[in-house]
Formats: C-alpha cells, sequence, structure tokens
C-alpha cells in the first residue's frame, strides 16, 4: 500500500512538471488508402472522433470512427462501397502539438511529429462478391506502427485546426496505410478560461 501512495506522488510530481494537455479531436476528417501496395483497392475517407492525453513529447489517444471506402478496380464500384466502423487506441512518442518552446502562446505555428503504435478494431463486414470483385471482409483486430506529421496555427488557446499525414504499417493484415487531412481539436484544459 505504502509503494501505491509513493507511485501515485511520483505520477503527480511529474504531471505537474510535464504540463499534462487533455485535448478532444471533433472531428477528424480525411482521405485514406487503407492499403497502399494495392492503388485503388480500399480508398476512401475517413471520419473520427478521439480524445488525448499528453505532453509536450508524447500522448496517448483513444478514437472512434468510420471508414467509407471503394474498390476503385471493381467493375462496379457503387457496389464495392463499404462503411466500416473502428475503435483506436494508439501511444506516440516525439514532438505533440508543440511550438518548440513548451509553452502557451497565441499566434504562433505549431507542429507534431510523432513515432506511434497501437490497436485498431474494425467493426464491419461485408460479404464476397466474386462477379463484381469483391472481396469479403470481417470484424478483425489489428495491430499498428507509424508516423504522424501536423502543422497548424494556434489561433487561441481552445480551439485549432491542423494539417496532418499519418502513415503506417498494420501488422496482422500486413498492409500499408496512409491518411491525409484536416484535424480540429479542442484543449479541454482552456475550456473554461
Amino acid at each position: 500500500m505504502k509503494n501505491l501512495f509513493v507511485l501515485i506522488f511520483v505520477v503527480l510530481g511529474l504531471s505537474v512538471q510535464a504540463q499534462v494537455r487533455s485535448m478532444f479531436d471533433a472531428p477528424s476528417i480525411y482521405l485514406t488508402s487503407r492499403d497502399v501496395t494495392h492503388a485503388l483497392n480500399q480508398e476512401g475517407l475517413g471520419l473520427d472522433f478521439g480524445y488525448a492525453l499528453g505532453t509536450h513529447w508524447m500522448m496517448a489517444k483513444l478514437s472512434v470512427g468510420v471508414h467509407a471506402l471503394a474498390d476503385f478496380d471493381s467493375p462496379k464500384i457503387d457496389k464495392s462501397f463499404f462503411a466500416n466502423p473502428y475503435g483506436r487506441f494508439e501511444l506516440a512518442l516525439g514532438k505533440w502539438r508543440s511550438n518548440g518552446k513548451q509553452c502557451a502562446i497565441t499566434h504562433q505555428n505549431a507542429y507534431s511529429i510523432l513515432a506511434k503504435g497501437g490497436v485498431m478494431y474494425n467493426f464491419g463486414k461485408r460479404s464476397a462478391d466474386v462477379e463484381n470483385k469483391i472481396s469479403e471482409v470481417k470484424p478483425n483486430l489489428d495491430y499498428f506502427v507509424g508516423a504522424e506529421l501536423g502543422l497548424f496555427f494556434i489561433k487561441d488557446m481552445f480551439r485549432n485546426s491542423e494539417y496532418f499525414i499519418n502513415g503506417g504499417y498494420m501488422l496482422n493484415s500486413k498492409s500499408v496505410f496512409a491518411e491525409l487531412g484536416l484535424r480540429t481539436f479542442f484543449n479541454t484544459r482552456y475550456s473554461g478560461r
């Protein structure tokens, strides 16, 4: 029990020194390719909402969203359309939404450069259609490693938008994914100020 109290005080002390930040991403809208190595196979749009805790040099994020995908190699593209809801948890190291000075200053450029890893669960389900070259999709759990680059201008301390590019490798499905989009986020520590 004594060790638990020591751990709690150490974590609280580090959180004060590390400037823990709490951000709500609502929404992220992006172009996505779920398998870059098979171009035009699973391309479309993504939309997600997430909550992240972190410091200037790391973050943990839980998000839910949907990928609206189509297979542009299919003879009937309209039949290949597929909406795949998902949940994702990721951990990242690197600069996260920082202006490089680790201070809260408006009217400055800021960025994210992150190495990431995590887990993703796809809830979508679709039957195969051999005639139209549409593959079967089953709900699945997958792990990923990747990187993210984000750029934005700090307009105010509460609400901002960033351009981002995100990519990586899905370990179970052995596919390379890419995302390019715009994310609006809210700094919840400044919501009442």
